[in-house]
């Protein structure tokens, strides 16, 4: 069963072994510690943290300004993926948000990234594209897609 809790600035070293294998190191997606403290450190900034048994298996951050609510990433241990728990993590963050009187949820994906369906088929819907937004070693430069999701 998948538990999720808010975190803080505290939990932030449980979270470092997703992110560094939840993301393709290609695009540079990851956040190091120090910027996980950095968005930790604003008061309108959230950390979820899904546990199962006690094991940390996934996390989301977001940030709010006034009526709106972007999620800024989500991730989920690769042994975890496609068992729900992002969906759990993303329902969560939804539910809060809608709780706390925002209107919409915003977030950015790379182009090409799986992601892109799994917030589809929650009811994300695509607004906007930044072009050549991702950079990676190798000369791709994949677009971010604004995507959001009305509450």
């Amino acid at each position: 069963m998948i538990i999720v809790n808010e975190g803080e600035a505290a939990h932030i070293a449980s979270i470092m072994p997703i992110m560094e294998n939840a993301f393709d190191p290609a695009f540079g997606e990851a956040w190091t510690s120090a910027q996980c403290l950095s968005a930790l450190a604003m008061p309108d900034c959230r950390l979820l943290i899904a546990r199962d048994e006690q094991m940390v298996c996934g996390f989301s951050i977001s940030r709010w300004v006034l009526d709106t609510e972007e999620l800024l990433m989500i991730g989920v241990a690769k042994e975890r993926q496609r068992q729900k728990v992002g969906t759990i993590l993303l329902q969560q963050t939804i539910k809060l948000a809608s709780d706390e009187n925002r209107t919409h949820l915003f977030l950015e994906c790379r182009d090409g990234n799986r992601a892109v369906e799994f917030y589809s088929n929650i009811g994300f819907k695509p607004i906007g594209r930044r072009k050549n937004y991702y950079k990676s070693p190798d000369g791709i430069r994949p677009d971010a897609i604004t995507m959001a999701y009305a509450l």
